[in-house]
Order: structure tokens, then C-alpha cells, then sequence
């Protein structure tokens, strides 16, 4: 009796251990260079009065996400220093996106505006804003990429204050 107790428990012990799986998900690859891309970033107006809310609009293209994070800064030509932080580099804030059709290479077009409450500046002088976004793809466990705006080309946004 003892010997069909132990078989038993030596055939139970190699099944569990037989049925033991690993699996481990490859590296996600994206079939575009960039998950996320900024076209434009730009002031609603080119000249701003002293007091005024800053708006930016932001518009590009994503790739397999609806989630974009931004962390930017606002400095004056008059202090240098940063005059506003809209989010940092480790707790960036999400935008409330307008997301257009799907293009033939599978980016989304998205576009949002950014109200910058608290951004002043003195009698002119420049306000120059930084900003870097971040995409969060679709499944949570992948990254996404990080961009700086870019306007025409300009990694920086100049914005003059009358």
C-alpha cells in the first residue's frame, strides 16, 4: 500500500512539474520610426500682452496609443529662469486629445491645445517655451517614446510679450 501511495505522489509531483509553462512576450517593435511625432506647436497669437493666458496648439501623428503626456517649461528673455513648469519629466500631465482618421502607414493624426495658466512675463520681453511629449501605447507593459515640439524645424517656441 505504501508503494502505490508513493508512486502516486512521485507521478503527481512530475505532472505538476511537466506542466510548468514559461512563456515571455518578444520586445515590442514598432513598424514606424517614431510612435509619435509633433508637426506643430504654436501660440494662438505671435504676440502676447502682459497678463494674458498662454495657449499653445499642438498637432502630430501616433502610432498604436491614444494616451500623449507633455512636460514643458516657460522661461522669459528678463529673468532667464523658468517663469512656469507644466508637468515634469517623471509625472508629465495627459492631454485631451482630438484624434483624425488613420493614414495609409497607420499614424493617427492628433491634435490638442494646452493652456498654460500662470505663465507671465514682463513689458518685452520673450517667453520661450520647451516642451517634450510622451506617447503611452495602447498595451500599458510597453513604453512609448518621447518627442520635443518642434516648430518649423525650431526645437524652441518664442513668444513675444508686448
Amino acid at each position: 500500500m505504501k508503494k502505490i501511495v508513493l508512486s502516486i505522489m512521485v507521478a503527481g509531483a512530475i505532472l505538476a512539474i511537466s506542466c510548468t509553462t514559461n512563456s515571455s512576450v518578444a520586445p515590442y517593435t514598432a513598424p514606424v520610426t517614431a510612435n509619435i511625432t509633433i508637426s506643430s506647436m504654436n501660440h494662438t497669437k505671435d504676440t502676447v500682452n502682459v497678463g494674458d493666458t498662454l495657449y499653445l496648439n499642438v498637432a502630430g501623428t501616433l502610432y498604436d496609443t491614444l494616451n500623449v503626456y507633455t512636460y514643458l517649461s516657460v522661461a522669459s528673455s528678463a529673468s532667464g529662469a523658468p517663469i512656469l513648469t507644466y508637468g515634469t519629466s517623471s509625472a508629465p500631465i495627459k492631454l485631451s486629445t482630438v484624434m483624425g482618421s488613420m493614414d495609409a502607414t497607420g499614424m493617427n493624426p492628433w491634435t490638442s491645445s494646452i493652456r498654460l495658466i500662470g505663465a507671465t512675463a514682463t513689458h518685452k520681453s520673450k517667453l520661450t517655451i520647451t516642451a517634450n511629449f510622451i506617447s503611452q501605447l495602447s498595451l500599458s507593459s510597453e513604453g512609448g517614446g518621447t518627442t520635443s515640439a518642434t516648430d518649423a524645424g525650431i526645437v524652441n517656441k518664442t513668444v513675444y510679450v508686448q
